[in-house]
């Protein structure tokens, strides 16, 4: 899918041309690991990862692997991403299941111990960049971890027997998914890229005692956007008083309660990225000002008249 970037000259946006970005042969696989590293929202829609470990060694029955990220989301579950370059050879699969197999076995207090050691020389252990990420209160318990793992295949092309692979397992209940990367250049040398999901968009099956509820499984297809169906809910618990505060999980309480199909993973992202004085805001697009943090974990509705202008509490 070719990519166009706006050329406008003057003010008049009738008068706007579309000019095509060429695709850049840059080192992709070395770029993106850092790129997704640094952009802990861009790789699950509308939802931040907190990494916790980068070429992580591991022992295997077939020796050593190094998967490129591992991660934990709002829930606790793990991530695993495996980067290609080029086109996803077929091997892949066998990959990222033979590092799956590795991280389902790991206990809480492994993966804690991967996490200190990547968090080590950052000036901070993992329970505070939990709660920093994901705005965790003091009062909120950081959740199990490791209750369920999620798969990630990242290449500039995903054959189609990948992704008929990838869509099988999900129909027998494991969360795998497969993303498109292109990376375009344009003549002032602004570099662009584009994701595209693959497979991930289907829902998860499993066996009844297993399921997850409907939230967890599909992504939102609603007439309101997710940014609006969260502002719906914290406008209905606060009155619209910017005096009221509210939590993550009371929000998706009411959420989740209006739209049981909503992913409810997303709810404190999507606060998140609308709250210029919470940490998580620099790492989502837009200037979005809808809440406050107040304190960790707690927020309130945005006021712009005492707001505008502050960063911090």
């Amino acid at each position: 899918m070719p990519l166009f970037r706006l050329r406008v000259e003057g003010d008049d946006m009738s008068d706007a041309e579309l000019v095509i970005a060429q695709e850049t042969n840059l080192e992709l696989e070395s770029y993106l690991e850092s790129w997704l590293e640094n952009s802990p929202g861009t790789l699950a829609q509308d939802e931040l990862i907190l990494w916790i470990g980068r070429q992580t060694s591991a022992t295997s029955e077939e020796g050593t692997i190094f998967p490129d990220l591992l991660g934990v989301d709002v829930e606790g579950n793990l991530v695993i991403v495996e980067l290609k370059k080029k086109r996803a050879p077929r091997e892949v699969v066998a990959q990222l299941l033979d590092y799956a197999a590795w991280a389902d076995e790991l206990s809480e207090k492994q993966i804690q111990k991967i996490a200190e050691s990547y968090f080590r020389g950052k000036g901070k252990n993992f329970r505070e960049a939990f709660r920093e990420t994901f705005d965790v209160s003091d009062e909120e318990e950081v959740p199990t971890l490791n209750r369920r793992l999620r798969l990630f295949v990242v290449a500039e092309e995903i054959r189609p027997s990948i992704a008929r692979v990838c869509r099988l397992l999900r129909s027998y209940g494991m969360d795998i998914s497969c993303i498109a990367v292109s990376i375009f250049k344009t003549k002032s040398g602004e570099v662009l890229v584009s994701t595209e999901v693959i497979v991930g968009d289907e829902n998860i099956n499993a066996p009844k005692a297993q399921r997850q509820p409907a939230s967890q499984n599909s992504r939102w297809s609603g007439d309101k956007s997710v940014r609006e169906v969260v502002l719906e809910a914290v406008q209905q618990l606060t009155r619209g008083d910017t005096n009221v505060e509210f939590t993550r999980k009371e929000v998706r309480t009411r959420v989740l309660e209006k739209y049981p199909d909503f992913n409810g993973r997303t709810v404190g992202a999507q606060i998140g990225a609308c709250c210029p004085n919470s940490p998580s805001y620099r790492h989502h697009r837009g200037d979005y000002k809808y809440y406050w943090l107040v304190r960790r974990g707690v927020f309130r509705l945005y006021d712009p008249e005492k707001d505008n202008g502050h960063t911090g509490k």
